[in-house]
Parts: structure tokens; C-alpha cells; sequence
């Protein structure tokens, strides 16, 4: 009972940091989470995405392609509470409260309900968990799936008719982000390997296969979608592969010393406890992934874990350590807090194992009150601090900028928007809450997206015209309004020619 009560109050309070001024912190959506907002749009009103393809598999976007999963799932959210953040937001919030109960039922699996309470709590606090649960980011969903799966391949293991729910749940771990299509493989080839002799008993065989099958059905729509299709341009565009121009570079030894550099990073203390100003978008300046005072019962867990590594616990626990940031090490961007989400997991069970293993009742008060001591401090950071220089990273204008355009539109011949942030079509279309129909019928032709040439739009007649500070001077005669970056400085001048 007492174990019940604990997990509740951790799941709200997981729930509490994770819903906390949602429509607010991060300041604003991106145009990843506006494409987001606006397909699920589309699709719940039309069936549609923004281009007019019916119910796809892949939706183009910016030159990329965005998997299926989150889209859908947000689409019935949208259409019916309307497209602002915390509709477009809630499904990851729902898939990272979902995982803070997962990491329970793991650590329930492992080893005993007391593990899977400290487990639940660390990731109801940790910063990874917290700032890329927030916005509308698949990985979060991904991860939510990988957990899933990975709690029915446990469950499987006694129960076989587990298996299907398994492999349902790492194949919608697919449709949801590109992550996992090269995580989950490596990590279930693993597993099968450690548990080998249970997996070929004759009483798990005929489930196991029955279960693979089944995924492989499920997966058939998504291998010719990426062979037949141009989604898997991402990877080009990613990849320490390719150039910058898309051209696949040879494998010199150089590249494959980059790739290992890429792979270790993701365990440097430096990036795991320390800020970093790298991804403003997901991560704080002053506080790393992992809370600081994680540090030694991290340390702790891992000298536990090695010590038993001939049970299959711990070489589960390990090898899931050892695969999680591969996806992010073949990336450009690193180290790469989304590619490498797979890697928290192991992270953090292995540092609740680290403090099980100390833990009296006596030291428990004091753990739990450094865990909220340096929560405390993470916290304000990330509420109070963090959505001021973060905010140009974010979008933050935006919404007021269309906004107002709106507004005026009416007034004026026509409204040159600029595209000096990157992607101002996708925040017309959502913060104008445009029916989908009439922006395919030609509702925005008032519109051009384009960068400013100020010298010559200065003298067009009767033109709304909406650039940034560096395209407008700010001694530009007829500006009726500026957009202000929440640390003062200005995001967007408006100007109304005669």
C-alpha cells in the first residue's frame, strides 16, 4: 500500500512538471511543432497533410520527412481543442508521464518495487526527461514505445503471449521517429542473445516466431515507404556520412575516428552533469541532462552492475547502456540529446540500483532531500531563466507577428513576411488557424514569403511589411509595431507603407 501511495504522488507530480505553463515554457513552438500542429490539422479536417497527400506514411516537411505516429495521435487533439500549444504539446506530455510509470514497472521486473520507485522518481526529475517531454518532439513518443516494448519482452519471458505486444510496440517505435529504426534492432539482437535459452524453449519458440512475423507484416508499409520514397533523405542530410551537399563520403580512417569520438561523448561527465549552450532547444546552459548529485549513485550502480555481470539482469542493464547513443553517433550534431534519448533508461536505473544499494532509512531522508535540492535548482533555471535566452531559438515573435498580420491583412494590397528565422508559412497557417480547404484554394495569395530587400519594398505602395531587425533600421520611417524578444532585444519591426 505504502509503495502505491509513493508511486502516485510521483507520477503527479511528474504530471505537474510536465504540464506546468505548457502554452508558455518553451516560449513558443517551433516550426517543427507548428508543421506538427498544422498536418494534424489537416488530417483531421481534410485527410490530408499540408501538401495534399492522402493519409500518408511520411510527411514532407521543410525538405524532410516527418514519421506518421505523432501526427495522428494529435490529429483528434487538434481538431477538437484547436491548434494552440498545448494541444500540439500533449501527446509527448501524456508519453513522458506514461514513462515515468514504465521506468516502475522495469525496475518492478529487474528486481523489486523499491527500485522501480526510485527509478520513477529519478526520471520524474531528471532535466533530459523533463525539457524534451515538454514540446512536441517524437522522440519522447519513440521512447515511450521502447519502454513499452521492452517491459513485454520482460513480461514475455514468463508470459508468452507477450510477444505480440512486444514487437507491436517496438514497430510503432518506428512509425513514431528515425531513432529506433537502428536502436531497436541492435538492442533486441542483444536480448536475444542474452536470453537464448529461454527464448528457443519450445514454450517461447512458436510465440516468439508468431510475434516476428507479425512485425514484419506491420512493418512492410514502412521498409517500401523508405526504399521507394524520398524520406530517407534525412539521413543524408544528417549523417557524418555525406557531406553538406548530400555526396557520401569515402571511409577513411578519419571518418571512423569521428564516429567513435561521436559514440564516447555521449558518456563524457562534462555532458551529462554540466550545462551546455550547444542545443538551447534541448538543454540548459547551467544544468546537464543528469542532475549533479546523480553523479555518484551513478558511479555506485555501475560498479554494482559489473559485479554481477554474469546475471542476465545486469547484462540486459549493460548492453542497453552500450547501444543507446549509437543512433546519435553516425549524426553531424553531437552530442545529440534526441538520437541518443534511448541511452537515458539504463542511465537511470543504473543510478536507482546505485542508490538502493546505499539506501537506509536514515540515508534515505538526505537522498531524497539532495534529489530536491538540486531538482529545486534545475527547476528555476528552466522556469524562470531559460525561456528568456532561449526564446530566439523557439520562434518567439511569431505568433504575435501573424497574428497582427491578420489583423491588417485587409488593409492593405499586400504582406511581405519574412524569412529571415526560417519557415514563416508554417506559423501563418497555424496561428491564423486557417481552414485547411481555403489555404489549398489560395486563402494566403495576399502572402510572400521571402527575406526583406528593404530598399526597394520600402517603396512599394501599400504593403504590410514584416522583417527582423537586421533586414528593417530601426529608424525606418512608418513602423507601427515591434515584436520583442523576451531579453528586450527586438524579434520582428513591422512597417505599413503609403
Amino acid at each position: 500500500m505504502k509503495n502505491k501511495w509513493l508511486l502516485l504522488i510521483i507520477i503527479i507530480v511528474a504530471a505537474a512538471l510536465r504540464l506546468y505553463h505548457l502554452n508558455l515554457n518553451p516560449p513558443s513552438l517551433n516550426w517543427d511543432e507548428a508543421a506538427v500542429g498544422w498536418n494534424a490539422n489537416t488530417i483531421f479536417h481534410t485527410r490530408r497533410d499540408e501538401y495534399g497527400t492522402r493519409l500518408p506514411l511520411s510527411f514532407k516537411s521543410f525538405g524532410d520527412y516527418k514519421a506518421p505516429v505523432y501526427i495522428y495521435l494529435t490529429a483528434p487533439i487538434v481538431g477538437l481543442f484547436g491548434m494552440n500549444p498545448v494541444s500540439v504539446r500533449l501527446v509527448s506530455v501524456l508519453a513522458g508521464i506514461a514513462s515515468v510509470y514504465l521506468l516502475y514497472l522495469l525496475g518492478f521486473e529487474l528486481k523489486n518495487k523499491q527500485l522501480g520507485i526510485i527509478a520513477a522518481t529519478l526520471l520524474a526529475i531528471t532535466p533530459w526527461h523533463v525539457i524534451l517531454s515538454r514540446p512536441a518532439f517524437e522522440p519522447n513518443l519513440a521512447l515511450f514505445f521502447v519502454l513499452l516494448g521492452t517491459y513485454f519482452f520482460l513480461k514475455a519471458l514468463q508470459k508468452p503471449f507477450y510477444f505480440m505486444l512486444c514487437v507491436f510496440s517496438f514497430t510503432l517505435s518506428f512509425y513514431t521517429y528515425h531513432s529506433p529504426k537502428i536502436f531497436v534492432p541492435i538492442f533486441l539482437l542483444g536480448l536475444s542473445f542474452i536470453y537464448r535459452h529461454l527464448l528457443l524453449s519450445k514454450k517461447l519458440r512458436i510465440w516468439l516466431l508468431a510475434s516476428v512475423f507479425l512485425g514484419l507484416i506491420i512493418l512492410i508499409p514502412l521498409i517500401k515507404e523508405t526504399l521507394l520514397s524520398n524520406s530517407a533523405v534525412r539521413f543524408q542530410g544528417t549523417s557524418v556520412f555525406y557531406d553538406q551537399q548530400g555526396v557520401k563520403l569515402p571511409l577513411k580512417l578519419s571518418l571512423i575516428s569521428q564516429i567513435f569520438k561521436n559514440y564516447f561523448i555521449h558518456y563524457s561527465p562534462a555532458y551529462l552533469f554540466f550545462g551546455s549552450g550547444n542545443m538551447p532547444r534541448l538543454q540548459l546552459r547551467t544544468v546537464g541532462p543528469l542532475l549533479l548529485i546523480e553523479a555518484p549513485f551513478l558511479l555506485i550502480g555501475l560498479i554494482y552492475l559489473l559485479k554481477n555481470k554474469r546475471k542476465q539482469w545486469s547484462q540486459f542493464l549493460l548492453w542497453w547502456l552500450v547501444v543507446g547513443p549509437i543512433p546519435a553517433m553516425i549524426g553531424r550534431e553531437v552530442p545529440h540529446p534526441l538520437r541518443a534519448y534511448n541511452l537515458l533508461p539504463p542511465l537511470i536505473i543504473i543510478t536507482a540500483l546505485g542508490i538502493y544499494q546505499i539506501m537506509t532509512r536514515s540515508r534515505m531522508y538526505l537522498i531524497y532531500g539532495l534529489l530536491a535540492v538540486n531538482s529545486l535548482f534545475f527547476l528555476y533555471h528552466y522556469f524562470f531563466i531559460y525561456p528568456i535566452y532561449s526564446a530566439p531559438d523557439w520562434q518567439y515573435g511569431y505568433q504575435q507577428a501573424i497574428v497582427f498580420a491578420r489583423q491588417n491583412e485587409d488593409q492593405v494590397n499586400k504582406i511581405i513576411f519574412t524569412s529571415h528565422y526560417g519557415q514563416p508559412h508554417i506559423f501563418a497557417y497555424f496561428y491564423q488557424n486557417r481552414d485547411p480547404l481555403s489555404v489549398f484554394w489560395g486563402a494566403m495569395s495576399k502572402y510572400l514569403f521571402r527575406d526583406i530587400k528593404w530598399n526597394e519594398d520600402k517603396n512599394l505602395e501599400n504593403v504590410l511589411i514584416i522583417g527582423s531587425a537586421q533586414e528593417i533600421p530601426a529608424d525606418a520611417p512608418d513602423i507601427i509595431k515591434e515584436i520583442i524578444f523576451p531579453d528586450g532585444q527586438v524579434a520582428f519591426r513591422i512597417v505599413k507603407t503609403l
